[in-house]
């Protein structure tokens, strides 16, 4: 859940990390190249053994807390919003964690689930976790079927600003209490 500054030339950007320090020998950034804008034109330029700059380490609120072990935890992202919550999830499988872990990501067609492969993987290995995958079509349908279990349930969230809106207006209907949901915004630039 914690941001670095990336410079690409002289363009530079704030990015989550999605990788683990105690686990991964590298830094890892999920990053929409899709549309254009001024680091993602120079992202789509990299190759293997490019340079990067990295700027200062800027807070976030996304990072898993020991104390949640036996809470059940929410990790609900839109688009490239998953990259910081799948540092979550696999450090909160890194520490054993206990409660239920619930994992959905909104996506603006199937397509866009790019890390699909790699969550089954966890879930089939984890039975606490699950994993649902949802479009932009059915977003209204699921949202509206959102229920808690548990008043203890933490929920982390991260996307697009409509997105994190949506999920943290059907979570508060459901009763989750206002300090037990985190949220990182990706604003666009503009």
């Amino acid at each position: 859940g914690q941001h670095l500054v990336l410079w690409a030339g002289s363009v530079a950007r704030p990015y989550s990390l999605a990788s683990l320090p105690q686990e991964d020998p590298f830094l890892e950034f999920h990053i929409d190249c899709r549309l254009p804008g001024e680091f993602s034109d120079a992202a789509r330029q990299f190759k293997a053994g490019d340079s990067l700059r990295l700027g200062e380490l800027r807070g976030g609120a996304l990072q898993y807390d020991p104390d949640w072990q036996s809470r059940p935890l929410w990790l609900l992202a839109s688009g490239t919003g998953l990259g910081p919550l799948w540092g979550v999830l696999r450090e909160a499988l890194r520490q054993d964690h206990q409660g239920a872990i619930r994992v959905i990501h909104l996506a603006h067609d199937a397509g866009g689930h790019y890390l699909a492969g790699p969550l089954a993987q966890l879930a089939g290995a984890h039975p606490n976790v699950t994993v649902e995958l949802w479009t932009a079509a059915e977003v209204t349908q699921a949202l509206a079927q959102l229920r808690l279990v548990s008043r203890q349930t933490l929920a982390l969230l991260c996307g697009h600003p409509a997105s994190v809106e949506a999920f943290s207006k059907r979570l508060f209907l459901a009763g989750l209490p206002r300090n037990q949901l985190l949220a990182d915004v990706f604003l666009p630039r503009g």
